[in-house]
Parts: C-alpha cells; sequence; structure tokens
C-alpha cells in the first residue's frame, strides 16, 4: 500500500485570516493571520510567507517571517525571522540569515495544540515516555492556569 503525500499549499497573494489545524504538511507563500499547526510532516514557511500566529509541526522550516512563537516537535530550520519564543524537541538549525527575537528553549518532545480563544479544551498528547532532563518542571499553580489536557497516542495519529 502506498502513502500519498499531501500537503496544504498557501500561494503567494493568498490571505487566511484565523487558525489553520492540519494532519499533514504546509507550505505558506502567502499571509497567516492565526496559528497554523500541523500534526505530521513539514511546515515550512516559504519565501514571502508571513505568519501573525504561533506554528506548531513535526519538522518546522521558517525561510521567511513568523510574528509569534515557534514549537517544532522533530526538527527545526530557520533561515528566516521569528518575533517570539522557540520551543523544539529535536535537532535545531540556524541558517546565515536567521534572526531570533525571543527566547529559544528545548523541551520534552510533545504534540501541544492550544484552544482557539474563549475555548475551555485542548489537546496534548505527549510522545516520550520519560521527561527530558532538561525540560522545563511546572509547578501546581502554572498547571492550574494551563488549558492544555492529556491525551494518549491513538492509531489515528
Amino acid at each position: 500500500m502506498k502513502k500519498e503525500l499531501s500537503i496544504t499549499l498557501i500561494s503567494p497573494g493568498c490571505a487566511i485570516n484565523g487558525d489553520m489545524i492540519v494532519d499533514h504538511g504546509v507550505s505558506c507563500f502567502g499571509l497567516c493571520a492565526g496559528s497554523v499547526i500541523s500534526t505530521r510532516g513539514l511546515l515550512h514557511i516559504g519565501e514571502g510567507g508571513l505568519v501573525k500566529g504561533s506554528t506548531q509541526g513535526e519538522h518546522v522550516r521558517i525561510d521567511r517571517r513568523v510574528d509569534g512563537n515557534v514549537h517544532a516537535r522533530d526538527s527545526l530550520e530557520v533561515n528566516g525571522h521569528v518575533s517570539g519564543d522557540i520551543l523544539y524537541s529535536g535537532t535545531i538549525r540556524l541558517g546565515p540569515n536567521a534572526s531570533l527575537n525571543g527566547t529559544l528553549k528545548r523541551v520534552t518532545r510533545m504534540l501541544t495544540i492550544n484552544a482557539a480563544p474563549g475555548s475551555n479544551s485542548a489537546l496534548q498528547q505527549e510522545e516520550a515516555a520519560a521527561p527530558s532532563p532538561t525540560a522545563p518542571i511546572v509547578g501546581a499553580a502554572e498547571k492550574a492556569d494551563s488549558n492544555v489536557t492529556e491525551l494518549h497516542r491513538t492509531a489515528a495519529f
């Protein structure tokens, strides 16, 4: 059985207003005013691409600009501009044109999907059995303020 490659393409001149969650890859060469979340595959912000919101993906490559937080669950490559905090779990590569304005932190490998504003539910999927020694320790007070719930990995992912 052959797997098909599935990618959502946001072409130059295209503007999306709102959050986008997909279960495959995304290549953005246009404008996204909202969060872009890819649960599998490559999340690519290409030349001319701009995301004004957070980005989350398995493999993340930023060649243009993200004005928001970036969370890469496996690999991260930055050769553009990021204004926001960067969380990564695997490898990170900064190109010669990389520009970062925020904090850079290595965290435990996990999938996090934040709820839309005004919603009380969210999804968090733990992919690592043991926490990383470099993972931040979250106190009980911080967890109470969190809008993230844990779910176990299913065959659907």
